[in-house]
């Protein structure tokens, strides 16, 4: 009977307090553990159970339960949102617009996106626009979503003469707040062909972009020769081979 009861006034004491504390006087919470915990056999999940929802801590110590999106929201992983193949459609000049028969100094070249064969595009992320399907080299990259975008092109132009000059490659962003921000990058320097005026060599080129977007911004790419007597064209791939590759990665 003396058990009973000494039960029962237990039983009505954590009803009263609401809180059990393990290892403290003063619990904080329903259950307070202050130190370790170790559970076992509990039972299998399913696969939605790991992947939408993960048990958790907060600043206090108090355990939440939290989505997957709350984790990764302030993880940068890399994700590719587009990827595309150029250089396969006759007669068009693949990939980049054509300058009047060659492109000379301050003249941009700008990229043709006309029928490439994507691999891969997530449009609520990035879409390529184009304004004017009757003119090459007008199109353009919309980004749809905020973040740091990553634009990686590889592809070879055409360089004419033979003394030493450079090329620059040109990126234009329209900002949907307001206001244009260009880019002039070096990325070849040298003689392109020992020989006779006019000698003409395909130089590969990589160029890879980093920066941040805001949604309804816009960017287009460009090659453009530094000086007048320096002159780059592009030609069509032999057979059906590809002139470009193209791949925009964002970091979420």
């Amino acid at each position: 009977m003396r058990i009973q009861l000494l039960v029962l006034l237990l039983c009505c004491t954590i009803t009263s307090q609401a809180q059990v504390g393990i290892g403290t006087t003063d619990p904080k919470n329903d259950l307070h553990i202050e130190g370790g915990l170790r559970i076992t056999n509990t039972p299998a999940g399913v696969d939605l159970d790991a992947s939408q929802r993960v048990l958790a801590t907060d600043e206090n110590g108090d355990v939440v339960t939290v989505l997957r999106d709350q984790i990764l929201k302030g993880i940068t992983f890399p994700e590719v949102v587009y990827s595309a193949k150029y250089g396969t459609q006759t007669p068009y000049i693949p990939f980049f617009n054509t300058c009047e028969n060659t492109c000379t100094a301050g003249t941009i070249l700008r990229l043709n996106l006309v029928q490439p064969k994507i691999a891969y595009q997530k449009t609520s992320a990035i879409s390529v626009i184009d304004p004017d399907t009757s003119t090459r080299g007008n199109e353009y990259f919309q980004i749809s979503e905020d973040g740091y975008y990553t634009f990686e092109i590889q592809t070879s132009i055409s360089l004419i003469e033979t003394v030493q000059y450079y090329v620059n490659f040109y990126v234009e962003i329209n900002r949907a707040a307001g206001g244009i921000e260009t880019d002039i990058l070096r990325i070849y320097a040298g003689i392109p062909a020992a020989g006779a005026a006019g000698s003409v060599i395909a130089a590969p080129v990589t160029f890879k972009d980093v920066k941040y977007y805001n949604a309804g911004d816009t960017v287009f790419f460009g090659f453009q020769p530094a000086f007048a007597s320096n002159r780059i064209a592009n030609d069509k791939p032999t057979a059906a081979s590809y002139g470009a590759q193209l791949t925009v990665t964002k970091f979420q």
